[in-house]
């Protein structure tokens, strides 16, 4: 009985990964850089289309992103698909089939307000991958910063706010790729595999 559901188990799982692999995907990436004083005091929330996005996975890590209690990045994860698939089998648990309007927010553990950092109009359908990159850096000391294995901060690129109702300075941007990468071959971003989409894409 076992090998008899076990032939006629693989076979669907197959067909489904071939569904999987075949349907767009955006991932949706926030990173929080700096001491953990400041990391550990903020937390990035996200809204699409409206509506509260719960459940993203936050993991302190490393500059090589390496998870680690003791990292200097907080690194925060969710990945949408434009078919649907449950279970532990599949990493897409999340439904996305148009455009959406995401809004990307700050805001402290110890509760107050939350400050809009971002908002920007992506379509799952435009792109096989995508990916939605948010980085936020505590404080202007550059000399402070470590550089990372991938996806370095851009200093050029980012705007420098100061936190409402405290004295805390971040610097960030949010910007929309297309990614190039083969995830079959490997499952790690390549900063050379990108393409920034431009704000006027579409318009």
């Amino acid at each position: 009985m076992s090998v008899l559901l076990s032939s006629c188990f693989y076979p669907v799982i197959e067909g489904m990964m071939a569904y999987y692999d075949d349907a767009e995907k955006l991932d949706i990436y926030g990173i929080l850089d700096g001491p953990g004083l400041f990391t550990d005091k903020y937390v990035l929330e996200y809204s699409i289309n409206r509506k509260e996005q719960e459940s993203i996975s936050v993991t302190q890590k490393d500059s090589n992103y390496k998870q680690t209690r003791s990292g200097n990045l907080k690194v925060y994860v969710a990945q949408y698909c434009n078919v649907y698939i449950g279970g532990d089998v599949f990493p897409c648990r999340r439904h996305l089939r148009k455009a959406a309007d995401v809004e990307i927010y700050i805001k402290r553990k110890s509760g107050g307000g939350r400050q809009l950092l971002a908002q920007k109009t992506v379509d799952i359908r435009d792109f096989h991958q995508s990916l939605l990159l948010t980085q936020v850096h505590f404080g202007s000391d550059k000399e402070q910063y470590k550089t990372r294995s991938r996806l370095n901060f851009d200093w050029d690129r980012a705007e420098p706010i100061v936190l409402d109702g405290t004295n805390d300075t971040i610097y960030h941007y949010t910007v929309w790729y297309w990614d190039k990468n083969n995830y079959k071959e490997s499952n790690t971003i390549k900063d050379e595999l990108l393409i920034e989409i431009p704000s006027s894409y579409k318009q």
